[in-house]
């Protein structure tokens, strides 16, 4: 059995996010925006209005370096923000289609590939400890991200969390995106678990709302990502700090 925040579930499969979830956010994924950008600008010039619209569709504001909690480089898929970007190199650098694709494909892998990701990519505390308690209570675990496949399996390579999965699907798997449900019911499918058997933790809207549609005993929200308590609050059953608010109990623990 799990106590969350006021609720106490036995779920059978509990399915998390990754990046702000397990895996620290910001310092990763404003590393990895300054070094595309950078890179970009080396390939191709951008005016002063050029720059405003990539920010502005990226949800980014180019004087403070912030960005929405609620934009693209929060809520969408890594494939989705390739195409946004590249939207605007081919409006304002003068590139085809198929060339502003490729470009900023060819930054994503210089990107990734240069960037100090020992020290990047870091867990939200004992991560692993967390998930092995969590097997070794008899749950299922289920990872299911946004981000590509590569990138995920090399991050969780280095925080050696690779083993600790049932079942790992990523945003370049084939499935519809969140918040659509198809992912979380995939993970169901996978290891033989009903939905109402199964519960969902993420730092997002999109993992809540994906979690309900696809009838979870539980969506519950963590503010260890890019959103506050009071934004996840009306899209989750349970808001709490992190994934080590998960408390595991035993039966005869319980009153």
């Amino acid at each position: 059995m799990l106590r969350i925040a006021h609720h106490t579930v036995s779920p059978r499969l509990v399915a998390f996010d990754k990046d702000g979830t397990l895996i620290a956010f910001r310092a990763f994924w404003h590393a990895w925006l300054e070094r595309n950008w950078a890179l970009i600008e080396e390939r191709v010039s951008l005016t002063p209005a050029a720059r405003e619209a990539l920010a502005a569709s990226l949800g980014l504001d180019l004087a403070t370096r912030a960005w929405d909690p609620l934009g693209p480089l929060t809520l969408a898929a890594t494939r989705e923000v390739v195409v946004i970007i590249a939207s605007q190199l081919y409006r304002y650098a003068g590139l085809d289609w198929l060339a502003a694709m490729a470009l900023v494909d060819e930054v994503n892998r210089l990107a990734y590939a240069t960037l100090p990701l020992d020290t990047l990519i870091q867990p939200i505390g004992d991560a692993a400890d967390l998930l092995a308690r969590l097997r070794a209570h008899g749950l299922r675990l289920a990872l299911v991200t946004a981000d590509d496949r590569a990138p995920t399996e090399d991050a969780l390579r280095r925080l050696d969390l690779v083993d600790c999965w049932d079942v790992i699907l990523c945003g370049d798997d084939g499935l519809p995106q969140k918040p659509a449900p198809e992912a979380a019911l995939e993970a169901c499918r996978r290891v033989g678990v009903a939905p109402h058997e199964a519960i969902m933790v993420g730092d997002t809207i999109a993992d809540l709302v994906m979690a309900r549609r696809a009838g979870y005993a539980l969506a519950v929200g963590v503010t260890s990502g890019a959103l506050d308590a009071a934004t996840l609050a009306p899209h989750a059953d349970a808001v709490v700090d992190s994934i080590h608010d998960i408390v595991i109990i035993d039966q005869e623990d319980t009153p």
